[in-house]
């Protein structure tokens, strides 16, 4: 049976049928017909119509049903049977993710674009569910990935991205093994590329400010690493990794405070939104993570660093047609704007290539 998008695409890129049929050199009631489900379209008719509409012929018209499932490389711990995933091509391969765990993004509910098939093997077998657009995969801890992620989808029809949390080691690790298209890390001193068995394009995404993020009017009196010494100051740590983590590691080097001695040193959150949660709720009094992070939950915040938040891809990459919607939403006004209200980010070099 034939999966037909047409309706969808073109009510997104804004077209009346009559409009669709002028672009595509059709009658518009070959447009009406097909979105009907009436009759299905011939190569031609159907290349004219994925031409106007700037996507490809699959995007629009799919075989649904129990097509032969197809094979993918799977990232992170997925069940052999009925796991919900994500699939992205990624250098010529599907990578499949799945939608708990692993850094998952912390959206209310993603649709699943695929589910593995009961069959265990190597590669991993997918269920492709019709109507899934083509996914972008972007991996990092700030914040500022997932509004780039929804701006992305806004520009181009038929995209859908997806923001996977994930501290410094996690990203690059993340891009050296192929499991996403890019990668957010930040650097508190001079901005270098992860380390790759590639070269690498990066770009500037922002500049933050990272420091003490604790509850309104400070109740602890806390103003920097030697306060975390005191039994009753308890951290809300990072992970492993992470930058942040390794942030404060100098931090308490600087103030000769061992961090054996620091209550909660030994936890590990993911993500700055997850440590800044920790204080407002009061399962701890103070954190070291991004004043964005601490404008969100209303707590007071201390700078201590300005990093730069930076954006990775695969050089080879950069013409390829996954990466063009990341890369139009990266440069646009409206993201610019955007994200200079969504925070405290200092917007003036977002979007600049590094190298």
């Amino acid at each position: 049976m034939l999966h037909n998008r047409l309706r969808e695409w073109r009510q997104r890129a804004g077209l009346t049928q009559q409009q669709l049929a002028d672009r595509a050199g059709i009658q518009r009631q070959t447009v009406g017909g097909i979105e009907s489900g009436r009759y299905g379209p011939g190569v031609e008719v159907g290349l004219r119509l994925a031409a106007a509409l700037a996507c490809d012929l699959e995007d629009l018209f799919q075989l649904s049903g129990d097509a032969s499932p197809t094979t993918a490389v799977a990232v992170g711990p997925i069940g052999p049977a009925e796991t919900r995933v994500a699939l992205g091509e990624i250098s010529g391969r599907t990578v499949a993710r799945p939608l708990v765990g692993l850094g998952a993004m912390r959206w209310p509910v993603h649709a699943a674009q695929g589910i593995t098939d009961c069959t265990p093997g190597s590669p991993l077998r997918i269920r492709r569910l019709p109507g899934a657009g083509r996914s972008l995969f972007l991996v990092g801890c700030d914040p500022a990935l997932g509004l780039l992620a929804a701006h992305a989808e806004r520009g181009t029809v038929g995209v859908e991205a997806f923001w996977w949390h994930g501290g410094n080691g996690a990203a690059a690790a993340q891009l050296e093994r192929g499991e996403v298209h890019a990668a957010g890390v930040h650097h508190a001193g001079p901005v270098h590329p992860p380390a790759a068995p590639w070269p690498l394009a990066g770009f500037h995404l922002a500049r933050w400010e990272m420091g003490w993020i604790v509850r309104r009017g400070n109740p602890k009196g806390i103003r920097g690493a030697a306060d975390l010494a005191r039994s009753d100051v308890l951290l809300a740590n990072r992970e492993m990794g992470a930058g942040a983590r390794q942030l404060l590691d100098r931090l308490l080097a600087d103030a000769a405070v061992d961090p054996a001695g620091v209550r909660g040193y030994g936890s590990a959150l993911s993500g700055h939104a997850a440590v800044a949660q920790a204080v407002a709720l009061g399962a701890a009094d103070v954190a070291l993570g991004l004043g964005a992070a601490a404008a969100a939950e209303s707590l007071d915040f201390l700078p201590v660093a300005t990093e730069a938040s930076t954006l990775w891809v695969r050089a080879a990459g950069l013409e390829e047609r996954a990466l063009a919607p990341l890369l139009a939403a990266l440069s646009s006004g409206a993201f610019h704007t955007d994200l200079a209200a969504f925070g405290p980010y200092d917007t003036a070099e977002t979007g600049e290539r590094i190298v």
